[in-house]
């Protein structure tokens, strides 16, 4: 590894069997991000059962407790060897973009002066309408997507956490066909919200011309549907609302999709 390379942000990812290798909607909101500023960075793979191991051997901090009281590490976690003596890592995708706009003022602001809480706001709204109906149509997709180590991990974990095979999660029918129509309806009020102070006129961007971290959220949240769901959730998706969600999509891709 040379020097310069050194010196670049590292990305904890989870690794996937699709060609594209990044799939997962919390990386891709960091990933964007980093991006959008236009810093530097790579990638470091890690299998899901080796996330703890990994994480405390870099001195990340949990982001949540299990039910047993012990420590639960997640990706995305970045590690800044640029901060000082010592890199700084953060955990979780809404620090780590806290921590970039901090350490890199100069480049562009995820949350520009006096957003930080109206964006935090957007986002809980946005979860609420879109995210719990995408969560329960995804999940059941995962397992084939994932390396066979992080296959059977990720398998029994979600199997534990909600007491059903993961194949009852979501299954085809009715039950998914219902899932379809509340990411539907949530997409419109969130259409609806957007547009509300432009005259009706499509707002591509939460603050306008230009994205801030609450857009990659969504962006995120519609780059796993397609990655992951594509012939069952986002060849539906693109269609909604006069297409619109597909052209957002493709906007954020197109400049800062690009996987280091």
């Amino acid at each position: 590894m040379s020097s310069q390379e050194a010196q670049v942000i590292t990305l904890y990812d989870i690794p996937s069997r699709l060609p594209i290798n990044a799939w997962s909607l919390n990386m891709w909101k960091s990933r964007f991000a980093l991006n959008f500023k236009g810093l530097p960075h790579k990638t470091h793979w890690v299998e899901y059962p080796d996330i703890e191991q990994t994480m405390k051997g870099i001195g990340a901090a949990p982001t949540d407790k299990r039910d047993d009281g012990s420590d639960h590490y997640t990706c995305p976690v970045i590690s800044d060897p640029t901060s000082g003596t010592a890199p700084a890592v953060v955990s979780d995708s809404w620090d780590i973009a806290l921590y970039l706009d901090k350490a890199y003022p100069s480049a562009p602001l995820l949350f520009p002066k006096g957003t930080v809480i109206l964006q935090e706001v957007y986002i809980q709204k946005l979860n609420q309408l879109v995210l719990s109906p995408v969560m329960r149509l995804l999940i059941s997709f995962m397992p084939t997507h994932l390396n066979p180590h992080s296959a059977e991990y990720f398998t029994r974990t979600r199997e534990e956490w909600v007491g059903k095979k993961i194949d009852d999660f979501c299954p085809a029918g009715p039950e998914r066909e219902k899932a379809l129509d509340q990411m539907k309806e949530g997409l419109g009020k969130l259409a609806g919200l957007l547009d509300k102070y432009d005259g009706g006129a499509e707002r591509m961007f939460v603050s306008g011309e230009e994205p801030v971290f609450a857009d990659f959220v969504l962006a995120s949240t519609f780059e796993w549907a397609k990655i992951v769901g594509e012939e069952e959730v986002w060849s539906k998706v693109k269609s909604w609302h006069g297409g619109r969600w597909e052209r957002f999509l493709n906007a954020v891709e197109t400049q800062y999709g690009k996987v280091y």
